[in-house]
């Protein structure tokens, strides 16, 4: 295993963990709203937190690229760490057990490595570049499908853009003819809640997911 890769597993575990961990005393959890639709808690910035002090713990010399405290450009800026500490924070301030935690690294504008992990269902995706994906250890490939007819499509919705939801839902519309069913489950690097369900992801991903994501069913 890749040694950017084994840390960035060992800080999603570890900000995941807190996480869900949380959720048991919901009372504590404090949210605010920091843009149009979208929250931020104390469990965020927790979270980002572990997942900054893990890295640097091995890397002290490497930048950081994080949702809530942006970019801490280190000595090393060609190896960047992209964190999303806590991908479907909507979801987590409502009691919906569908979130994530995304960390990637980049090195000279190229992704190399990353993973996804989901607290709630010990799923952990992983990828790294040329060796293929992985869920829990075990290889995922991309499914041969040749068009989108009986497809099952995983996507999310404009709720910060509004002002794009009449094109965005023009999509949609003609694509339903032409699929089985859509998925919107409210954190777009889970993507799903199996990778046998769905066959593509159809959104805009961070660079984590971009790499964890290509694929469309489990062989």
């Amino acid at each position: 295993m890749h040694p950017m890769l084994n840390i960035a597993i060992r800080a999603a575990r570890k900000a995941g963990n807190h996480i869900a961990k949380s959720l048991e005393n919901a009372d504590k959890i404090e949210s605010t709203l920091k843009g149009n639709n979208d929250f931020v808690t104390n469990v965020d910035k927790e979270a980002e937190s572990l997942i900054i002090e893990t890295i640097k713990a091995s890397y002290p010399e490497h930048s950081v690229v994080a949702e809530e405290s942006g970019l801490q450009e280190g000595k090393d800026s060609d190896v960047q760490w992209i964190i999303d500490p806590l991908d479907g924070t909507n979801n987590f301030v409502k009691g919906i057990p569908h979130f994530s935690v995304s960390i990637a690294v980049r090195m000279k504008g190229r992704t190399e490595v990353a993973c996804v992990y989901d607290p709630m269902t010990n799923e952990l995706f992983t990828a790294t570049r040329g060796a293929g994906a992985q869920l829990n250890n075990s290889r995922i490939r991309v499914k041969q499908a040749k068009d989108l007819q009986g497809a099952i499509i995983a996507t999310g919705f404009p709720f910060k853009q509004k002002q794009h939801s009449e094109s965005y839902f023009k999509v949609m519309s003609s694509m339903f003819t032409e699929v089985a069913d859509f998925r919107r489950q409210g954190s777009t690097n889970r993507c799903s809640s199996s990778p046998n369900d769905i066959e593509t992801c159809a959104s805009r991903f961070t660079p984590s997911v971009a790499s964890v994501k290509r694929f469309k069913r489990r062989t």
